[in-house]
Protein backbone atom coordinates (compact mmCIF):
# COMPACT_ATOMS: atom_id res chain seq x y z
CA UNK A 1 0.00 0.00 0.00
CA UNK A 2 2.31 2.71 -1.26
CA UNK A 3 1.40 5.56 -3.54
CA UNK A 4 3.43 5.16 -6.73
CA UNK A 5 2.57 7.42 -9.64
CA UNK A 6 1.40 6.07 -12.98
CA UNK A 7 4.51 7.46 -14.71
CA UNK A 8 6.69 5.24 -12.50
CA UNK A 9 4.47 2.21 -11.98
CA UNK A 10 3.28 1.65 -15.55
CA UNK A 11 6.68 1.06 -17.17
CA UNK A 12 7.71 -1.14 -14.22
CA UNK A 13 4.66 -3.34 -14.71
CA UNK A 14 5.07 -3.35 -18.51
CA UNK A 15 8.61 -4.70 -18.29
CA UNK A 16 7.65 -7.45 -15.84
CA UNK A 17 4.44 -8.94 -17.25
CA UNK A 18 3.38 -10.40 -20.56
CA UNK A 19 -0.34 -9.58 -20.48
CA UNK A 20 -2.30 -6.56 -21.74
CA UNK A 21 -2.10 -3.64 -19.31
CA UNK A 22 -4.93 -1.23 -18.57
CA UNK A 23 -3.46 1.97 -17.13
CA UNK A 24 -5.29 3.96 -14.48
CA UNK A 25 -4.41 7.05 -12.51
CA UNK A 26 -4.31 10.54 -13.95
CA UNK A 27 -5.85 9.69 -17.30
CA UNK A 28 -8.50 12.13 -18.45
CA UNK A 29 -7.90 12.90 -22.12
CA UNK A 30 -6.16 11.81 -25.31
CA UNK A 31 -2.81 13.25 -24.28
CA UNK A 32 -2.69 11.29 -21.03
CA UNK A 33 -3.94 8.21 -22.89
CA UNK A 34 -1.11 8.59 -25.42
CA UNK A 35 1.36 8.89 -22.53
CA UNK A 36 -0.01 5.68 -20.99
CA UNK A 37 0.37 3.85 -24.32
CA UNK A 38 3.92 5.19 -24.67
CA UNK A 39 4.70 3.72 -21.25
CA UNK A 40 3.38 0.27 -22.17
CA UNK A 41 -0.40 0.25 -21.72
CA UNK A 42 -2.81 -1.25 -24.22
CA UNK A 43 -5.87 0.43 -22.71
CA UNK A 44 -6.87 3.00 -20.09
CA UNK A 45 -9.38 3.45 -17.29
CA UNK A 46 -10.67 6.96 -16.61
CA UNK A 47 -12.34 6.38 -13.24
CA UNK A 48 -12.69 9.87 -11.78
CA UNK A 49 -13.66 11.32 -15.15
CA UNK A 50 -16.44 8.75 -15.55
CA UNK A 51 -17.73 9.42 -12.03
CA UNK A 52 -18.14 13.07 -13.08
CA UNK A 53 -19.85 12.21 -16.39
CA UNK A 54 -23.44 13.31 -16.99
CA UNK A 55 -24.69 9.71 -17.12
CA UNK A 56 -22.92 8.66 -13.93
CA UNK A 57 -25.51 7.57 -11.36
CA UNK A 58 -23.70 9.23 -8.44
CA UNK A 59 -25.24 12.27 -6.79
CA UNK A 60 -24.52 15.69 -8.27
CA UNK A 61 -22.81 16.72 -5.01
CA UNK A 62 -20.00 14.28 -5.75
CA UNK A 63 -19.83 15.22 -9.43
CA UNK A 64 -19.66 18.92 -8.53
CA UNK A 65 -17.02 18.26 -5.86
CA UNK A 66 -14.84 16.62 -8.53
CA UNK A 67 -15.41 19.45 -11.02
CA UNK A 68 -14.60 22.10 -8.40
CA UNK A 69 -11.59 20.30 -6.88
CA UNK A 70 -7.94 21.13 -7.39
CA UNK A 71 -5.35 18.42 -7.90
CA UNK A 72 -4.35 18.90 -4.26
CA UNK A 73 -7.88 18.29 -2.91
CA UNK A 74 -7.45 14.54 -2.43
CA UNK A 75 -5.90 12.44 0.32
CA UNK A 76 -4.18 9.04 0.29
CA UNK A 77 -5.87 6.91 2.94
CA UNK A 78 -5.09 3.70 4.78
CA UNK A 79 -1.45 4.04 3.83
CA UNK A 80 -0.45 1.17 6.11
CA UNK A 81 -3.55 -1.00 5.79
CA UNK A 82 -5.88 -2.44 3.22
CA UNK A 83 -7.44 -1.13 1.16
CA UNK A 84 -5.25 1.90 0.55
CA UNK A 85 -7.05 4.43 -1.60
CA UNK A 86 -7.28 8.02 -2.75
CA UNK A 87 -10.34 10.13 -1.97
CA UNK A 88 -11.63 13.68 -2.04
CA UNK A 89 -10.63 15.74 0.96
CA UNK A 90 -13.57 16.16 3.35
CA UNK A 91 -13.75 16.48 7.13
CA UNK A 92 -14.02 12.69 7.31
CA UNK A 93 -11.08 11.96 5.02
CA UNK A 94 -8.93 14.65 6.64
CA UNK A 95 -9.47 12.83 9.96
CA UNK A 96 -8.81 9.42 8.38
CA UNK A 97 -5.65 10.67 6.67
CA UNK A 98 -3.98 10.96 10.08
CA UNK A 99 -4.82 7.37 11.05
CA UNK A 100 -2.52 4.46 10.16
CA UNK A 101 -5.48 2.42 8.97
CA UNK A 102 -9.25 2.19 9.20
CA UNK A 103 -11.84 -0.51 8.79
CA UNK A 104 -14.55 -1.07 6.26
CA UNK A 105 -17.07 0.61 8.57
CA UNK A 106 -15.84 3.92 7.13
CA UNK A 107 -17.35 2.80 3.81
CA UNK A 108 -20.58 1.39 5.26
CA UNK A 109 -22.75 4.38 4.32
CA UNK A 110 -21.60 4.49 0.70
CA UNK A 111 -25.19 4.60 -0.58
CA UNK A 112 -25.74 7.84 1.33
CA UNK A 113 -22.73 9.29 -0.47
CA UNK A 114 -23.32 7.82 -3.93
CA UNK A 115 -27.03 8.43 -4.20
CA UNK A 116 -27.90 10.76 -1.32
CA UNK A 117 -25.08 13.25 -1.86
CA UNK A 118 -23.87 13.24 1.77
CA UNK A 119 -20.16 13.87 1.20
CA UNK A 120 -19.37 13.00 4.82
CA UNK A 121 -21.26 9.69 4.85
CA UNK A 122 -18.41 7.66 3.36
CA UNK A 123 -15.17 8.03 1.41
CA UNK A 124 -15.58 9.60 -2.07
CA UNK A 125 -12.98 7.74 -4.14
CA UNK A 126 -11.40 10.31 -6.44
CA UNK A 127 -8.00 10.65 -8.08
CA UNK A 128 -5.72 13.66 -8.23
CA UNK A 129 -6.83 14.05 -11.84
CA UNK A 130 -9.90 15.83 -10.44
CA UNK A 131 -7.85 19.01 -10.79
CA UNK A 132 -8.01 18.61 -14.58
CA UNK A 133 -11.76 17.98 -14.78
CA UNK A 134 -13.65 21.22 -15.26
CA UNK A 135 -17.11 20.11 -16.40
CA UNK A 136 -19.42 17.13 -16.46
CA UNK A 137 -19.43 15.91 -20.04
CA UNK A 138 -21.46 13.10 -21.59
CA UNK A 139 -19.76 9.72 -21.89
CA UNK A 140 -20.12 9.95 -25.67
CA UNK A 141 -18.33 13.30 -25.76
CA UNK A 142 -15.60 12.03 -23.41
CA UNK A 143 -14.93 8.96 -25.55
CA UNK A 144 -14.98 10.79 -28.90
CA UNK A 145 -12.78 13.67 -27.73
CA UNK A 146 -10.34 11.31 -26.01
CA UNK A 147 -10.00 9.12 -29.11
CA UNK A 148 -9.60 12.15 -31.39
CA UNK A 149 -6.96 13.77 -29.20
CA UNK A 150 -5.18 10.42 -28.72
CA UNK A 151 -4.75 10.00 -32.48
CA UNK A 152 -3.71 13.65 -32.90
CA UNK A 153 -1.05 13.31 -30.19
CA UNK A 154 0.30 10.06 -31.58
CA UNK A 155 0.54 11.65 -35.06
CA UNK A 156 2.38 14.68 -33.60
CA UNK A 157 4.88 12.40 -31.87
CA UNK A 158 5.65 10.54 -35.08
Amino acid sequence: PRDVSTMVLLPLVAERVDVPIIAAGGITDGASMAAAFALGAQGVQMGTLMVSAKESPVHDNWKNAIINAAETDTVFLNRFGKPSLRALRTERTTRLEREDSFGMEELARARDLYFGGDMEAAVALTGQVCGRITSGESVQDILWSTAREFHERIAQLQ
